[in-house]
């Protein structure tokens, strides 16, 4: 049977293979191998290509037999955000934003969302038959990698779980000194193409990494993925190739893990992301805009809405004060006629109907305590307080 090959075809392409290096440096005893942080490359290669990836990621190694001192790294770290700088109409749209970057995370930690390429394609797994598998799952050249109790456990789980999960029974080699041999991208997919039909003759359903830390180089480790034909033209294609080296990143720095964790975390968490089909970030992000587009527009509209009803608010509250301002002029008018309406009647008590003793007439009205004249014959008269009439005379004697 060919490579990747079913019925009695043959292919004669190779693998394609992808790989990362890391540079830095701090130091592992027993074995010579060491880690720190530091930025990676990526490149791809057509002949046979392993996925190969070389660099450092902040941490180290230390102690005799294998002791793990801790891997201390981390990215180094994003900035940004409007602390005071953005106005208060920022606030929701930026936790929108929060809330739909929660919503569409797949991934338990929010790290691997930035980190981590995500899965775009809807992929299936390898059908049993495409894959033989073997009993090894790993070999570790420096003996004292997968050393301490339950490493091997968690790792060979971890391995498991990414061949149950994509069909690919994957096979991890961790270098020893022999590695330093191969310190080129090309040396080493030349090493992953040699080793992947060393090990796996015809059979294209299985996937080679293989891991190299440098403790005197300028490189702190180097990866390589390479999966055989079927493997890579059904599920380990180049996305995926980049999510298993970008977990390897990932979890490398992680100084809570053992080696065997830490392998095992980054198989786990590559079978299940390879295995989904993630929304592209370039959607994602125009959801999210399209979003904080929609918050603000609502923003600025209820706050138009909020000012009319302010608006509208004030004027009615002026017309009531203005109808209240008039309703008040109206009953003081009325209370001012009310007033001198009483006053004239109690005036009007005052004026008593007096007859001229000279004339006669009746028509006279002339208020008590005061002198009034006839309005006829012009008669001076004086009415005291209960109403008698006096004439006065021109010598000024009274009569009645």
């Amino acid at each position: 049977m060919g490579r990747g090959g079913g019925g009695g075809s043959s292919h004669s392409s190779s693998h394609h293979s992808r790989s990362h290096s890391h540079s830095g440096g701090s130091s592992r005893s027993s074995g010579s191998s060491y880690r720190s942080s530091g930025s990676s490359s990526y490149s791809h290669h057509s002949s046979r290509s392993s996925s190969y990836r070389s660099g450092s990621s902040g941490s180290g190694y230390s102690g005799g037999g294998g002791g793990y001192s801790g891997r201390s790294g981390g990215y180094s770290g994003r900035s940004g955000g409007c602390l005071g700088g953005c106005s208060a109409y920022m606030i929701i749209p930026i936790l929108v934003f929060a809330g739909m970057l929660y919503a569409f995370l797949e991934d338990t930690d929010i790290g691997t969302f930035f980190d981590v390429q995500r899965s775009t394609i809807q992929r299936e797994a390898l059908p049993a038959s495409k894959c033989d598998p073997i009993n090894e799952w790993y070999k570790d050249d420096w003996g004292d990698w997968i050393d301490e109790s339950g490493e091997e456990t968690s790792l060979e789980n971890g391995l498991k779980h990414f061949y149950e999960t994509t069909g690919v029974q994957p096979y991890l080699w961790i270098m020893g000194e022999e590695g330093g041999d191969y310190m080129s991208e090309g040396s080493v997919e030349e090493l992953s193409e040699a080793t992947y039909k060393e090990m796996f003759g015809d059979d294209e359903g299985h996937v080679l990494i293989i891991f190299r830390e440098y403790p005197n180089a300028s490189s702190n480790y180097i990866c390589t993925v390479t999966p055989g034909y079927d493997a890579e033209t059904q599920v380990i294609d180049d996305e995926a190739k980049e999510i298993i080296l970008d977990f390897i990143d990932y979890y490398y720095t992680d100084s809570e893990l053992n080696e065997g964790q830490f392998f095992a975390r980054a198989f786990t968490s590559s079978a299940d992301r390879i295995m989904i089909k993630q929304i592209p970030l370039s959607v994602l992000y125009t959801i999210i805009v399209s979003v904080i587009v929609l918050v603000i527009g609502l923003i600025i509209v209820v706050s138009i809405i909020r000012k009319r009803k302010v608006a509208v608010a004030k004027q009615k509250a002026a017309q009531a004060k203005a109808e209240a301002d008039k309703k008040k002029a109206e009953a003081n008018k009325k209370k001012i006629e009310f007033d001198q309406q009483k006053y004239n009647d109690q005036l009007e008590t005052q004026f008593v109907a007096v007859s001229c003793p000279n004339c006669g007439s009746t028509g006279n009205r002339i208020r008590k305590a005061t002198v009034g004249y006839c309005q006829y014959c012009g008669t001076a008269m004086r009415v005291d307080q209960e109403g008698n009439v006096k004439i006065i005379s021109g010598d000024s004697q009274e009569s009645t």
